[in-house]
């Protein structure tokens, strides 16, 4: 590689046959953020890749993380919906980003070495091509709406060209589904899986036809599957799986891509990105943040915390409601396991467990408030009692266990988060 150039947290290498490798490296971080880094890195590197077209036969993107990019660069507990909207004003410079990318007129390929959320895979769907590690672990999602807020850096909008409205909607940006390498293959999210995801998406840009290249979603005769308009039945359907929550997220990725599919892209960009930021006002997304940023922490973080209890041992306890965001993090239908030992933490997540560490006092915090429930009320009443006699239990780890094991609105952010209780 020669001509190397770095720009926030971008760096970017031409090759001798005109194809430039994309490294995504936001520095001193252990994953790629969306953040002003990101955007200023990227910016700089599409202004060199325009003043340099005539000798551009095509782009690969990839990361130098474990993952690709991980999602937006904010801790939902330190900040107000005013904040996160203003941290969001982000997407529409890195929206307009990806749209520059995939306008550039020569092809561009998204190497995936890991996994990517969120905006990460946006980016990707703004790629002509996608390749991707044939590895287990590794999950892309669009999984905005188990925040209560949907894309915003066009990823409603390529969905729907891609795969048409009811798809979009029902199953890939509505429930913000997980996908692991082989699904996404299947379904269409990713075009390619390889062991070496840089040389599969490099020979892809190099076997395209030179000349000017575009999405196939913008080429003369492309029909959206399923057509233009809304299916019947579909807004019933989204109504009926929103029924008992507040959150409208659903019914803004439904409107979204109806719009999508009949008027120009530009159009649809801005009413994605309209319809997120009425959505981070809403009163859910800071306690669904809360929840997602929990769940990470229980899937990430190092056993940190207070000295166990007097008693050693586990208890297991299944997931009594389905959650999406659960999903992005732990294998499908784990149980979450109490822990009275913080030596068993690695144990229980090698065995594909959710660790709920219990570290004072005796009993169970989740049988507790199964004990209490339904009534998210009366749970709540039972968690400030338990507290208050001496139960102590590791906060992310009650939140998320009381709405997958006991089943507490996952809109509050969980028993704790929804009383105040840290």
């Amino acid at each position: 590689m020669t001509d190397v150039q770095q720009s926030g947290s971008a760096r970017w290498s031409w090759d001798a046959d005109g194809v430039v490798t994309v490294t995504l490296d936001d520095p001193g971080r252990t994953a790629n953020m969306l953040n002003r880094r990101h955007y200023d890195g990227l910016g700089a590197c599409l202004d060199d890749l325009t003043r340099k077209l005539d000798r551009l036969r095509g782009v690969v993107l990839t990361s130098a993380k474990r993952s690709f990019v991980a999602g937006p660069d904010f801790e939902p507990d330190e900040i107000t919906p005013d904040e996160a909207a203003g941290t969001y004003d982000l997407l529409t410079p890195l929206r307009d980003q990806a749209r520059r990318l995939e306008t550039l007129g020569r092809p561009v390929a998204a190497a995936l070495n890991g996994s990517a959320l969120g905006g990460g895979f946006e980016l990707a769907l703004a790629c002509h091509y996608r390749v991707g590690p044939n590895d287990p672990s590794v999950v892309w999602a669009l999984a905005e709406t188990g925040m209560g807020i949907i894309p915003a850096g066009g990823g409603t909008v390529r969905a729907t060209r891609m795969f048409g409205i009811a798809e979009t909607v029902l199953n890939i940006v509505g429930p913000g589904t997980a996908y692991h390498p082989a699904q996404a293959l299947a379904a269409g999210l990713v075009d390619e899986l390889a062991d070496d995801v840089l040389a599969a998406a490099r020979a892809w840009v190099l076997a395209q036809p030179a000349g000017h290249f575009v999405q196939r979603w913008e080429r003369p005769g492309y029909e959206i599957p399923g057509g233009t308009t809304e299916p019947p039945g579909l807004a019933e359907e989204v109504s009926r799986r929103s029924e008992g929550s507040p959150v409208r997220a659903l019914a803004a990725v439904l409107e979204v891509a109806v719009h999508a599919a009949v008027t120009t892209l530009d159009e649809a960009f801005e009413i994605e990105t309209a319809a997120c930021r009425k959505l981070l006002s809403a009163p859910e997304f800071p306690g669904l943040a809360h929840l997602f940023f929990a769940m990470r922490t229980l899937a990430t973080a190092p056993a940190d915390l207070p000295a166990p209890g007097s008693q050693g041992g586990t208890r297991e306890f299944p997931q009594l409601v389905a959650n999406p965001l659960a999903a992005v993090f732990f294998a499908p239908d784990v149980p979450i396991v109490e822990i009275n030992d913080a030596d068993l933490i690695a144990g229980v997540r090698a065995k594909g467990g959710i660790p709920v560490l219990i570290h004072g006092g005796h009993g169970s915090f989740v049988q507790t408030l199964l004990d209490a429930g339904p009534d998210p009320a009366a749970m709540a009443a039972a968690a400030r009692r338990a507290l208050d006699g001496g139960l102590r239990v590791d906060p992310a780890g009650a939140d998320v266990a009381s709405v997958l094991a006991a089943g507490f609105p996952s809109w509050t952010g969980g028993v704790l988060h929804a009383g105040g209780t840290r």
